[in-house]
């Protein structure tokens, strides 16, 4: 045959040109304008897409980004590296009123509190707030190991991070802790004690101590009978006007002029408590607060945006003061579950009804050695704790947002761009692919003409790491988003 007739260098030329033409290696390498590296070198490059900036204002991005408690661990170099302003953490009468701090149930009376709040046994809250029982103000949740510590710790540390406390109040908890506690309130003694108990917390944080502790939560899922509240809905409604009262109170006697906020309901996925008190008690708060577990945040949050337009609330923000994902699994040692935090960050930064005020992660820590959270039990800071601090760097501070549209249909690309008050311009790109590598172009030609630009990368294999340099040149940029990654690129103009 006259293929066998071929001399050597015509047979290794064919073979080389068809090795290069068909290489997945090859086929995503960089341009030389930046360098990047790939999670899996198997992983096939599609070419051709595009991003366009658009070069007004689309919004602002979500305000406050922070993390949920875990009773393993606290630490300070946690909450500034990964750089969160927002910590959810779960109060109430198991925690620091394990026990009736009066001998008499139902005393102090609201108006013996309100005439002379010294009625209240404060060394009672003092001793609870400095030194708890096992030595952890974690002790309630009965998970070892547990981070040993007070919660004047806990407090100080946050003030002194700049981080926004966000404290749930609760009569009961998840264990229907503590026994004592009236579960729901029906009698004036009953009141007595909750009004008590919400009135001795504030005031405590804020008047007899300044931690700044301004944000309040009534209750944790109070449609879900297993996070412990026993009453119907409308049992619910009256707490949460004796909440509201006891809070305002403190406030207006003592802190006047000093902001705060009530959040409700903090109900489970499209649950219409929300709605409901809305409707009934409008003027007892004005945050909604909505949880949500599902892998993509935007259905709850517009239902919750709905409602909001529905009651003429528009000015009341969104708050999903839970999120991300309470299986035991190890769920965030993966690279998908990171690209999903991100892209859900990047979701709840576009403006109108997919707006997200705030939002805090569950959770930050493990609660014992349950696997739960971002941290381990052991101090150990887990793949997709990375993806959450990318996505801070980019998103947090209600920056500037401006529309970052991809040419693709079915796109498993996602973008936005931001920019910080120093001026320089973030742009954010996952890849929800697991196994096509995105090279593109991103048009930045509507927002600047000239820059430098530094990548940062996350995946299997980069914690948010730097991994390489980039230029736009005449409002261009080219990159390749490796399959299941995310790429964070900081721009400065040139001009």
């Amino acid at each position: 045959m006259k293929v066998l007739r071929l001399s050597r260098l015509w047979y290794f030329s064919l073979l080389a040109l068809l090795l290069s033409a068909c290489s997945p290696i090859t086929s995503w390498m960089p341009s030389r304008s930046h360098t990047t590296t790939t999670n899996t070198a198997r992983a096939v490059t599609e070419k051709g897409a595009a991003i366009t900036v658009r070069g007004t204002q689309w919004g602002v991005s979500t305000c406050y980004i922070g993390a949920t408690e875990g009773s393993s661990g606290f630490n300070s170099a946690d909450l500034t590296d990964l750089g969160i302003n927002s910590y959810h953490i779960y109060g109430g009468m198991s925690r620091w009123e394990y026990q009736d701090d009066s001998s008499t149930y139902g005393l102090p009376t609201i108006g013996q509190i309100k005439a002379n709040p010294n009625v209240i046994n404060w060394s009672w809250w003092d001793n609870a707030m400095t030194n708890p029982p096992n030595g952890s103000d974690y002790w309630w949740s009965y998970q070892s190991p547990a981070w040993h510590g007070n919660a004047r710790t806990i407090f100080s540390t946050l003030k002194a991070d700049g981080i926004r406390t966000l404290l749930t109040l609760r009569n009961v908890d998840n264990t229907n802790n503590p026994s004592w506690a009236p579960n729901p309130p029906t009698t004036q003694t009953d009141w007595n004690e909750w009004w008590e108990h919400v009135f001795a917390t504030v005031y405590w944080l804020n008047v007899r101590n300044d931690y700044n502790v301004n944000d309040f939560e009534v209750l944790n899922e109070p449609n879900q009978v297993s996070q412990g509240w026993k009453g119907t809905e409308a049992q619910y409604i009256t707490l949460f006007q004796y909440t509201a009262d006891a809070i305002k109170y403190v406030y207006q006697t003592y802190l006047p002029g000093r902001t705060y906020h009530i959040y409700g309901a903090a109900a489970t996925t499209g649950n219409t408590w929300t709605k409901d008190l809305l409707q009934q008690i409008p003027n007892d708060f004005d945050m909604v607060d909505i949880h949500d577990y599902d892998s993509n945040i935007l259905p709850p949050v517009q239902k919750a945006h709905s409602w909001i337009n529905e009651t003429g609330h528009t000015t009341d923000p969104v708050w999903l003061s839970e999120w991300g994902s309470y299986a035991q699994n190890n769920k965030y040692n993966t690279a998908s579950m990171g690209v999903s935090i991100i892209n859900n960050l990047m979701r709840g930064s576009e403006p109108g009804n997919n707006y997200v005020y705030g939002s805090d992660i569950f959770s930050l820590y493990d609660y014992g050695s349950v696997p739960f959270g971002l941290i381990s039990s052991t101090g150990t800071r887990r793949l997709d704790y990375y993806a959450l601090r990318m996505a801070i760097s980019a998103l947090q501070g209600c920056r500037p947002t401006y529309q970052s549209i991809v040419n693709i249909p079915g796109s498993t690309i996602q973008a936005i761009t931001t920019r910080s008050t120093n001026g320089h311009l973030s742009l954010l790109i996952t890849n929800a692919n697991s196994k096509t590598n995105q090279r593109l172009t991103a048009d930045l030609s509507a927002l600047l003409r000239q820059g430098s630009g530094t990548i940062r990368q996350f995946d299997a294999q980069h914690q948010d790491q730097i991994v390489g340099n980039t230029s736009v040149q005449n409002g261009q940029m080219t990159l390749t988003v490796p399959a299941q990654s995310a790429l964070l690129v900081d721009i400065t103009p040139s001009f």
